[in-house]
């Protein structure tokens, strides 16, 4: 026996007979037993050689495709970064108004695209890769997405290249010549023909979003090298879908629009109430004097204007005054038309104020719709256009006043309206239809170069609800909710949470003109499908009071504000306490809210805090989201967000969504 250090030589062994198996005095592994089978076995010898090609060809393949999709993956980045170079280009020149530029870059961006989408077909070998051609085939959902979302920019530039120069962009439209009342005739006479147009960018839109749809964000990462992969993939369908429901919904208002401004045949005539934001009142404001206007091919015509205290002399139905109103209205048995904005929801307060205006004898019936304007609307207007001069009041601006440190037309206004004199003056709010006459004469001769600031300023202040419209056509007023213009209060059909913060000042002389709130909203990790939260609203007076004793003759401003205060907050809300009322809080349901009610009072150079605790019914235990409702006449305030610790502030300047997890 040999031992196992020790080697024998082979040659040397003495074999048993064949008969017999031959036994190794050392064990031979299976791999050389395998090795000596092949070698051995001339037959095995092809098989060897193709398996050793098969391998070599595999290496080489797969060596080949890397290198190809390192190479082609490198190219599509360059690509990429160059698009987004130029994409980020073009929104800074929209911004600017460049409409020729945006059109051209939109040109380029084109060809770019073009060009990245034959470079990624090169990895089209990918598409019959069992796994990996999902993801390829993801790709090609998002390049054609991508060439739709191109194809309905395009044709909006081409949509709004005629009127480039009315919309406040650079380039020539088709309406240059002519007065500015010629070419809102033009315009509103050839909206007509941008339908058809509509048509075809849903039909892009729709491609983008049937697109977007196809491709699972399940299946990708939710980070990938610091960029987050799946959130962008779920915004980006929730955009398509966002934009193709707007679309949708925003066509009536331009099929809508040339009727409304009475383009062709289709002359209007419109009540206007002006609502002096300095009363604050729950659609705006105190509705202090009204105007009748006809409108013909957006020609805008001033017929009459007058006091609303002229109005209610007039007014003869005996309606008992509401109750919240009575509190503080003491002198007032009757409900009068200029009390009835009593709901924040313009339409359900101006069907009360309609039906019984035309109890009222001697005044235009045939009226078209309602709209409503307030001090910040015309304040707005003249900050573009400049001092405007009305004949026998003298020069109004939006400059600062010294005396009440606000813009001097709100000023002079107040003394012509409100300041007690020792004699009867006849149609003291008479102004305002002079006013109006002489703001709409400068607007329509301001030079080209005014026109694209005051578009925007008429759009914004609409957008912030200083003004509002109201209308007796049905599919008008349908257009007009549809665009968010109509004033109306709506619960989310969502499930999510809803606050709108309504004041009325019912008693302190125009205090609002000095006052400002700001909000915090807390709110927990929802528990049994209830939310608890906590708003507190704090309320600064940051004004002297004025000598309102009507024998000093003194212009009265600011006095101790007399504020009836109501949170509507979704349906099914349980207060738990409330702080800051002068009693306990009422809590009622009304047109699907839950309603927090009550009074408190404010004196000048003083603070007020109001606090509420309740809980709302809230299922969604990762995402909270809430629509603030911005309460017309209101300029702006600030809300601090604490959701579960994390806070954030948000100025709320319209009706805004704020949406975070818990």
């Amino acid at each position: 026996m040999l031992k196992n250090d020790e080697v024998q030589d082979i040659s040397s062994m003495e074999f048993a007979p064949k008969t017999e198996p031959a036994m190794s005095l050392k064990k031979t592994s299976l791999k050389t037993k395998i090795a000596l089978y092949f070698t051995n076995h001339p037959k095995m010898k092809p098989i060897l050689m193709g398996m050793g090609i098969f391998l070599l060809l595999l290496i080489s393949v797969t060596s080949v495709l890397a290198f190809k999709t390192y190479k082609t993956v490198g190219e599509i980045k360059d690509k990429a970064n160059v698009l987004q170079t130029k994409t980020l280009e073009t929104y800074a020149l929209f911004k600017d108004q460049n409409l020729p530029a945006v059109e051209e870059s939109l040109n380029q961006i084109d060809k770019e695209l073009a060009e990245t989408k034959d470079i990624y077909s090169e990895l089209a070998f990918y598409s019959y890769i069992p796994f990996v051609k999902n993801y390829y085939n993801d790709g090609l959902h998002a390049f054609s997405a991508a060439q739709s979302g191109l194809s309905a920019g395009k044709k909006s530039i081409e949509a709004i290249a005629p009127y480039a120069d009315v919309l406040g962009f650079s380039g020539e439209g088709s309406f240059t010549g002519g007065t500015t009342e010629d070419r809102l005739k033009v315009i509103l006479e050839t909206l007509d023909k941008i339908s058809p147009i509509l048509d075809d960018i849903t039909n892009d839109l729709k491609v983008v979003e049937s697109e977007l749809s196809l491709i699972n964000p399940e299946k990708y990462p939710e980070v990938l090298k610091e960029f987050e992969i799946r959130s962008s993939i779920v915004k980006a369908q929730e955009l398509s879908s966002g934009a193709v429901i707007a679309l949708t919904e925003f066509r009536p208002v331009i099929e809508e629009l040339p009727s409304v401004a009475g383009a062709g045949d289709t002359r209007k005539k419109y009540l206007i109430l002006f609502q002096n934001d300095n009363e604050l009142r729950p659609t705006g404001g105190f509705l202090t004097a009204y105007a009748v206007i006809n409108v013909d091919n957006g020609k805008v015509e001033a017929e009459s204007s007058n006091d609303i205290y002229e109005l209610d002399q007039k007014f003869t139905k005996k309606i008992a005054i509401p109750k919240e109103l009575g509190r503080y209205l003491t002198t007032e048995k009757y409900w009068h038309l200029r009390d009835m904005n009593i709901s924040p929801d313009l339409k359900l307060s101006m069907d009360v104020f309609f039906e019984n205006y035309l109890t009222v004898p001697n005044e235009a019936k045939e009226i078209d719709g309602i709209i409503t304007i307030d001090t910040h609307f015309l304040t707005n207007l003249m900050k573009v256009l400049g001092p405007v001069e009305v004949p026998g009041y003298g020069t109004f601006s939006a400059e600062n006043d010294p005396r009440c440190d606000c813009p001097q037309i709100i000023y002079v206004l107040s003394e012509i309206i409100t300041r007690p004199t020792p004699y009867l003056r006849d149609d003291r709010k008479g102004i305002l239809g002079p006013l109006m006459r002489s703001l709409l004469t400068k607007a329509y001769t301001a030079p080209k170069q005014t026109w694209p600031e005051l578009f925007k300023t008429g759009f914004d202040s609409i957008q912030n609800r200083h003004a509002q419209f109201y209308f007796i056509d049905e599919k008008a007023q349908t257009a007009a909710e549809l665009a968010n213009v109509a004033g109306r209060m709506i619960p989310p059909d969502d499930g999510s949470d809803f606050l709108a913060i309504i004041n009325a000042n019912l008693g302190g002389a125009k205090s609002n003109l000095f006052i400002d709130y700001d909000v915090v909203q807390t709110v927990t990790t929802p528990e049994n499908g209830m939310l608890e939260k906590t708003v507190e609203i704090t309320y600064r007076n940051t004004h002297e009071a004025d000598n309102c004793n009507l024998e000093a003759g003194k212009l009265c401003l600011n006095s101790t504000l007399k504020d009836w205060t109501r949170l509507y907050v979704p349906e099914g809300s349980e207060l738990l306490t409330s702080q800051g009322f002068l009693e306990d809080a009422n809590v009622y349901d009304e047109n699907g809210f839950t309603v927090i009610d009550g009074f408190f009072t404010l004196e000048p150079m003083a603070t007020a805090k109001l606090k509420f605790v309740y809980k709302i019914p809230y299922t969604n235990n990762e995402n909270y989201k809430v629509t603030i409702w911005k309460q017309g006449g209101v300029e702006q305030f600030e809300t601090l967000m604490d959701v579960t610790g994390g806070q954030e502030k948000i100025i709320v300047q319209k009706d805004t969504t704020y949406e975070t997890f818990f």
